[in-house]
C-alpha cells in the first residue's frame, strides 16, 4: 500500500499547558518516537489528521511524516495510538512510531465480512466477535483490509482466525483459535411464567 503524506510542525510548548494551547488552535499534539532517535513533539493540523484516520486503515494508518521545520526528522511512521477525550470523544493526542520500509512490522488490519451466511437466510443471527487482526509484514505490504467470506456458515457454526486467508507476504499473528464470526440460532420468546405449552392458563374464578 502507498504511504499517506502527513505534514507536521515541531511543537515548542511542552507539558499540559502547551498541549491545551495546541488544541485550542485546532491542532493535535503528538509525539514521534523509535528507531533510536530522540522523541520529537509535534503538532498536526486537525483536519489533516482526520483525513488520515478516516481512511481505510483508520487509527492504524501508515504515513510519510513531513516535518516541515525539521526535514531531518521526516520519514515513514505507523500511527501507534490515538487518545480521545473521555467525554467528548474528540482526539486529544497521538503517538507515531518510526518504521523502516525494509523491516517487517506488526499492526492491526480491519476485517471486512463478505457474502450472506446461509444460516442468516434460515433465520439465524450473525455475531461478529472480531473486527481486526494483528499482522506482520513490510509496511508497503500492509493490506487496507482482509476479506472474510461467510456464505457457507450455517446456524450454530463459526469461523475462526485459522480459516482466514492472508494476502501474499502477510502473516496473521492473532491467535488462530479465536472466533471471528458465528451464526447464532434465532431467539425464541419465552412463554409467560406459569404457562406451559399446550396448557390453557387458569382464569380467576373458574
Amino acid at each position: 500500500m502507498e504511504l499517506q503524506n502527513l505534514k507536521v510542525q515541531t511543537r515548542e510548548a511542552q507539558g499540559k499547558g502547551g498541549a491545551r494551547r495546541t488544541r485550542r488552535a485546532g491542532e493535535i499534539p503528538a509525539v514521534i518516537y523509535g528507531e533510536d532517535k530522540a522523541p520529537l513533539t509535534v503538532r498536526i493540523e486537525g483536519r489533516a489528521f482526520e483525513r488520515i484516520t478516516h481512511g481505510a486503515m483508520g487509527e492504524h494508518a501508515l504515513v510519510q511524516l513531513d516535518v516541515a521545520d525539521n526535514p531531518g526528522m521526516s520519514g515513514p511512521a505507523l500511527l501507534k495510538s490515538v487518545q480521545h477525550h473521555p467525554v467528548r470523544s474528540h482526539v486529544i493526542h497521538a503517538d507515531f512510531l518510526r518504521i523502516r520500509l525494509d523491516e517487517r512490522l506488526h499492526t492491526q488490519v480491519p476485517l471486512v465480512i463478505t457474502g450472506r451466511a446461509k444460516g442468516v437466510v434460515d433465520g439465524g443471527i450473525l455475531d461478529q466477535q472480531l473486527h481486526e487482526v494483528e499482522v506482520e509484514c513490510l509496511a508497503l505490504d500492509v493490506p487496507e483490509h482482509i476479506e472474510v467470506n461467510v456464505a457457507d456458515l450455517g446456524i450454530g457454526e463459526s469461523l475462526h482466525v485459522s480459516q482466514i486467508t492472508a494476502p501474499a507476504n502477510v502473516t496473521i499473528m492473532t491467535d488462530a483459535d479465536r472466533t471471528v464470526i458465528a451464526v447464532q440460532a434465532p431467539r425464541v420468546a419465552e412463554a409467560p411464567a406459569g404457562e406451559e405449552e399446550g396448557k390453557e392458563p387458569e382464569v380467576a374464578g373458574r
